[in-house]
């Protein structure tokens, strides 16, 4: 969603340049209003600000939090129990005294808890740690999609598949970076053995499958319904009964996504990350709690188990209580990326008046045309 839109400010910013350099001509030589050089300064140096903010609550907030969240476990019940005092004035209490527990709070209860250890470990870049082996993964990630898709567009649906599998070791180091305490390793010496490929590309390849099918069922959803046979801006002739239609068939589609990814994605992603985490090395300590036993459902090779959580004790043994923080964290992250947006469209609308001033409604665009600039 963040790539989308920064996307499109690019390509409207490469607009304004282009009138600029044209001396506020458009391509068609129709007259355009030419922006000075400090209100291009202005309006870039806030999609840079915007551009940054999102790209934190995308990756921080989004990735990160979350992974943290799914392989966190209940904290250890302390209990103990309250000395008597020796003195004699004080009213005798019963002898017979009950053990008292505290239950402290988990680390990912909240943004700032987890947000405060994350800078104890490393400071403000804390919050993007993994970030290369991810920045190297979705570049081989997007190769591999695109050198399939020009040899056939049948790998359209499966090219991502086979792209996230062949990369599963990628994801697997991303996990065990973010969820362990720093090292002075780089990323590439933090790869894991070859071997642990074929422990986590069935869980990969589930998750990838469930990804495709959130995001191809709507789309197949909307062209079996014929949504995508209408002309948007022919919407406002047409009739209301035929809107309500296109209304209802909007939230249709809408509503597949969404349970496609609550039930299947959200699980999927988080039995990939805990089969992921059940392959860190004992050398390393995580900066969570973390039962790396998972209850006792993991045997150590050396005692002739596979040193791996299979996939379904690893949704098994993800509480309830966990499942409601991380829902509520992916929540969280969504009214955060909104209230950016919003945040976003209000401060470049008050930039353009500042700089335009009454010719702000150049933008308006002309029946059947588009606006001037944007």
């Amino acid at each position: 969603m963040a790539s989308t839109l920064t996307g499109s400010l690019m390509k409207r910013g490469m607009e304004v340049a282009t009138y600029a350099r044209n001396g506020g001509e458009a391509d068609g030589g129709e007259k355009q209003y030419e922006l000075p050089l400090w209100g291009l300064f202005m309006l870039g140096a806030t999609m840079m600000v915007a551009f940054i903010g999102m790209s934190m609550v995308e990756y921080t907030f989004g990735r990160i939090i979350p992974t943290l969240v799914m392989i966190e476990s209940p904290p250890e019940t302390i209990s103990f129990e309250p000395v008597p005092t020796e003195d004699s004035d004080a009213p005798k209490k019963n002898p017979e005294l009950e053990a008292e527990t505290v239950k402290p709070k988990p680390i990912t209860s909240s943004f700032r808890t987890t947000l405060q250890v994350l800078d104890s470990k490393g400071g403000f870049r804390a919050r993007f740690r993994g970030v290369w082996v991810f920045f190297v993964s979705q570049i081989a990630f997007n190769f591999i999609v695109h050198t399939l898709l020009s040899l056939s567009s049948v790998f359209r649906f499966v090219g991502p598949i086979i792209a996230s599998v062949a990369l599963a070791q990628l994801s697997l180091a991303w996990t065990l970076i973010v969820i362990s305490e720093p090292s002075p390793k780089t990323w590439f010496r933090r790869l894991p053995a070859k071997s642990t490929w074929k422990k986590v590309a069935i869980p990969t390849a589930v998750l990838a499958i469930t990804q495709q099918l959130a995001l191809q069922l709507p789309f197949f959803l909307a062209v079996g319904l014929g949504l995508t046979e209408h002309d948007p801006r022919q919407l406002a002739n047409v009739g209301s009964r035929k809107t309500g239609m296109m209304l209802l068939s909007c939230l249709a589609v809408f509503a597949s996504g969404l349970l496609v990814a609550f039930f299947l994605v959200i699980p999927a992603n988080v039995t990939l990350v805990r089969v992921q985490a059940s392959l860190l090395s004992d050398a390393e300590e995580t900066i969570v709690p973390f039962d790396r036993s998972f209850n006792g459902k993991v045997i150590p090779e050396i005692v002739g188990g596979t040193g791996v959580i299979g996939m379904l004790d690893a949704w098994k043994t993800f509480d309830w209580s966990a499942r409601v923080r991380l829902l509520k964290a992916y929540v969280k992250v969504l009214f955060l990326q909104i209230a950016l947006y919003a945040v976003l469209i209000l401060a470049i609308f008050a930039q353009l008046f500042i700089i335009m001033g009454r010719d702000i409604q150049r933008l308006a665009p002309p029946e059947g045309g588009h606006p001037a600039l944007i």
